[in-house]
């Protein structure tokens, strides 16, 4: 075996040593593990593992586009507005809109505005209703990826229960930060 390949298996075996540590109190966060595997050999050696991730701002502008702001057929974003009576608070767990209204002008809507500006690390999503009949107690806003059905990604409750008659307009905003 020649000297340079054994300096090569040598620094493999203490990078291997070091791939087997790990931080158990990081959670949550993007890693990158890496191996090679030499020329004659069938073992695959550590050369990386767990090394934090960097979210690129094009991976973020990207996440932004494709959640929040696409209208492309098929892999629309979220950027349906709808509004609901339920007063129970809005949950994690939640993939329905209890209690959505779906008339009197206040039904699930294709949001007016839906923007990302490439370089920030936040989206928009705006609708503005306007009521045609009279509503008590409209209590919460979503959104979701569908003018029915769908999946529900953001809900958010009022301050306070929002009485419309005929006429009134409910603007809905939604402004979406990443990380």
């Amino acid at each position: 075996v020649s000297q340079s390949r054994y300096l090569a298996r040598r620094i493999d075996i203490i990078k291997m040593n070091i791939c087997q540590k790990r931080d158990p109190s990081e959670t949550n966060v993007a890693f990158m593990d890496a191996y090679v595997k030499r020329l004659g050999s069938d073992e695959w050696i550590c050369i990386a593992k767990n090394v934090h991730n960097v979210l690129t701002n094009g991976g973020r502008d990207f996440i932004h586009n494709q959640s929040y702001t696409n209208s492309s057929a098929g892999t629309i974003g979220s950027i349906y507005l709808a509004v609901s009576a339920d007063s129970a608070a809005p949950a994690a767990g939640n993939t329905t809109l209890a209690s959505e209204i779906a008339s009197g002008g206040l039904t699930r809507a294709l949001s007016d505005t839906h923007t990302h500006s490439n370089g920030t690390n936040t989206s928009t999503v705006e609708h503005t209703f306007t009521a045609s009949a009279t509503h008590t107690a409209v209590h919460k806003a979503a959104l979701f990826n569908a003018s029915s059905s769908g999946t529900l990604t953001h809900a958010a409750a009022f301050s306070s229960d929002v009485t419309l008659a005929s006429g009134d307009q409910l603007k809905v905003t939604f402004t979406l930060t990443l990380g």
